[in-house]
């Protein structure tokens, strides 16, 4: 027997029904005090009420209601600053459509995950209007204007058209409006007018960037895999590393105070790494070309030479005095130094051990320049002069 599938009405049910399951409880512990000290008159309010929780329409009804107390939104001021007046912004898939550009925005992903702003004591509402069952979201048919979900657990149509007005106040545009106590840039375009430009939060994108992330660090199928490398196992799963990730906090212990999405995401942002490669300088070895060394040592002191010729053509007619010793010789002694400094940075290169071997090199330069593995030139040019 095909097993039935779960409808948008049943998965609002089971929604509410674990939301009232609390009160239920503490409503139980309420009636079983006033049957201990025989309180009847409070045992009938208790009753009441509990007949009041059962019923999923009158939780429906209360939650219209407060639909109007949040809103849509894809960016949310309150990033910026947990006090702000500041409205959030819905990015719609229409606006997304005009986006096209190079550059990694909101429009770039498809299937963004709305968010909610307001009151963060009305977020359950959220949470429902989110609720999805086959491709549909109960906001889906609530934008468009008919709902057969909430015509199916309404008792009347006035019942229906009153929960659907309630709710479409969650999904309107309110007035959008900027506070003081957001980022604000005043853009000038002329004849005394300007541009109030406020940069929000992209809060939508943040949570699709924590989902992937998250997925690739904590999913068990990554774990598996992390695992058998560190022992060196094969194994088919991808690994995916973000070098150098920061995790940005929102609304400190209070992260509903920001959004309904930043709730879920336990207020945690995640901020990839925009530095810059750093420079690291190719190793030089002089493996090519038997002056190679040479050629590498004449590059290096060619302005260090020059000043040298030039020195000695001058001073080449001139009486020797100590001056004209002194600057020659430090001339000189530079270019030694040239000369140690270079023969020591191929020489400290250990990792290359065993490099002058296969070089170009002549014999002496090979064993002056390149330490070898396991002093297996010592050992080669021994047997070459035994040869």
């Amino acid at each position: 027997m095909q097993e039935q599938e779960t409808t948008l009405a049943d998965k609002v049910l089971d929604y509410i029904s674990n939301r009232l399951s609390d009160k239920l409880e503490l409503n139980d512990k309420e009636v079983e005090k006033a049957r201990a000290v025989a309180d009847q008159d409070q045992l009938e309010q208790l009753q009441a009420m509990r007949n009041k929780l059962i019923k999923p329409e009158n939780w429906l009804t209360d939650a219209s209601k407060r639909a109007k107390q949040i809103s849509r939104a894809t960016h949310a001021a309150k990033y910026t600053h947990s006090d702000t007046r500041s409205s959030g912004v819905l990015f719609s898939e229409e606006s997304a459509k005009l986006q096209k550009n190079n550059y990694l925005t909101s429009a770039s992903v498809s299937g963004l995950e709305v968010d909610f702003v307001g009151n963060a004591a009305v977020f359950y509402v959220a949470i429902l209007l989110k609720l999805e069952a086959n491709g549909v979201m109960l906001l889906d048919e609530i934008a468009k204007g008919q709902s057969p979900t909430l015509e199916a657990l309404s008792q009347t149509d006035e019942q229906y058209q009153e929960w659907l007005e309630g709710f479409k106040a969650a999904l309107q545009d309110k007035q959008v409006q900027s506070g003081q106590l957001t980022k604000q840039v005043y853009f000038p375009l002329g004849n005394s007018n300007y541009h109030l430009i406020s940069p929000l939060y992209a809060s939508s994108l943040a949570h699709q960037l924590h989902q992937k992330i998250t997925s690739a660090f904590f999913s068990d199928e990554t774990k598996r895999a992390r695992k058998a490398r560190e022992k060196g196992l094969y194994d088919p799963q991808t690994l995916v590393f973000f070098p150098n990730l920061a995790v940005q906090a929102f609304g400190g212990t209070k992260p509903q105070n920001i959004s309904q999405l930043n709730t879920q995401r336990y207020g945690k942002g995640y901020l990839l790494s925009c530095q810059p490669p750093s420079w690291t300088a190719q190793d030089f070895l002089p493996r090519k070309g038997q002056e190679a060394f040479w050629k590498e040592l004449t590059h290096r002191t060619w302005s260090l030479t020059k000043r040298l010729q030039k020195h000695l053509a001058i001073s080449f007619q001139r009486s020797s005095t100590l001056a004209i010793r002194q600057k020659r010789e430090q001339l000189v002694d530079d270019l030694i130094d040239q000369l140690l400094q270079l023969a020591a940075e191929i020489q400290s290169k250990k990792k290359n051990a065993g490099w002058s071997l296969d070089s170009d090199l002549p014999f002496a330069e090979q064993l002056y320049n390149g330490p070898s593995k396991s002093d297996r030139g010592l050992s080669l040019a021994k047997s070459s002069e035994v040869a």
